[in-house]
């Protein structure tokens, strides 16, 4: 099982540091506790690595501007469907915020696809890929397309849907978290290169691998459509395929259309945004809710 790094620090601010959770290229996420209301919180601490400035052009500078807008974007955002944010402040130069804190995500309750990085160490030695049921499927994708279309509404772009980034504050229950947001693409920014994509590549639509500045909200349905196919089936889809339907016969026709034209190659044909996904499987969910 890979170990998480050593803790930088004992404090980050007022904050209680009790383990690294999650280290990425650009920041580090942290188990904390505040003093003054005795509650465990998440601390994310921008701290960009060498490999992170290799394999992009970007300065210092320009993560430290991302870091600082998804913070922002996330305190915008006040939506039960998507991670709040606390506080914004500094310690030793970095930016940090802070958020709740939640313990699991969707990858403890669908298991682990090869190559995936988990969101806590233990995810290391998660078992095998798993189907989740129709119903539990159908209310996930109903909460982060309700989630997605906050940022959908605000001409932002989230660029990094994926089962690491769906929290969950109940294993088999409970709200849906969306989060990490840190390479949301912003109406108008030229912050995006041609030629580089950006994201987790078995959720990527083919424009976003081609080049990450020529995507809309189209690129988080095609993510959206993965994520449905891989909770429905159990596995990712690759190379031709058809709808889940074929693997999971009792799948509605419906469901199966939708998640289909989600992933579309062609853009056009894909769901224009998160909230014509969501007015979708809204009724799929009902229709299931009454059976």
């Amino acid at each position: 099982m890979r170990e998480m790094p050593k803790a930088a620090y004992e404090h980050i601010g007022k904050f209680q540091v009790k383990r690294v959770i999650r280290s990425t290229g650009s920041s580090d996420l942290y188990e904390c506790v505040d003093p003054d209301l005795q509650t465990r919180v998440a601390v994310k601490v921008f701290n960009p690595k060498e490999r992170l400035l290799a394999a992009l052009p970007y300065s210092i500078d320009n993560w430290r501007v991302r870091f600082m807008r998804e913070a922002r974007i996330l305190a915008k955002i006040d939506h039960p469907h998507v991670i709040s944010v606390r506080e914004l402040s500094y310690i030793n130069d970095k930016p940090f915020y802070v958020m709740p804190y939640i313990e699991t995500n969707l990858l403890y309750e669908m298991g682990k696809d090869e190559g995936t990085e988990g969101y806590a160490p233990e995810l290391q030695d998660a078992p095998e890929p798993r189907k989740l049921s129709i119903k539990r499927s159908v209310e996930i994708l109903f909460q982060v397309s309700s989630g997605l279309s906050a940022f959908h509404g605000r001409g932002l772009v989230h660029r990094d849907i994926k089962p690491g980034n769906v929290l969950l504050t109940k294993l088999g229950g409970g709200l849906v978290k969306l989060c990490d947001p840190g390479l949301v693409k912003v109406p108008e920014s030229e912050e995006s290169l041609a030629g580089y994509w950006v994201g987790t590549a078995d959720y990527l639509p083919p424009e976003q691998r081609r080049s990450a500045t020529d995507v809309d909200a189209r690129a988080d349905v095609y993510a959206l459509g993965v994520l449905g196919y891989r909770m429905l089936t159990g596995e990712l889809p690759g190379g031709v395929f058809s709808g889940p339907k074929q693997d999971v016969p009792e799948i509605p026709d419906a469901l199966n259309d939708m998640i289909m034209r989600a992933m579309s190659r062609k853009i056009k044909k894909r769901q224009l945004n998160a909230l014509e996904f969501l007015r979708q499987i809204a009724l799929i969910r009902a229709q299931l809710r009454g059976t």
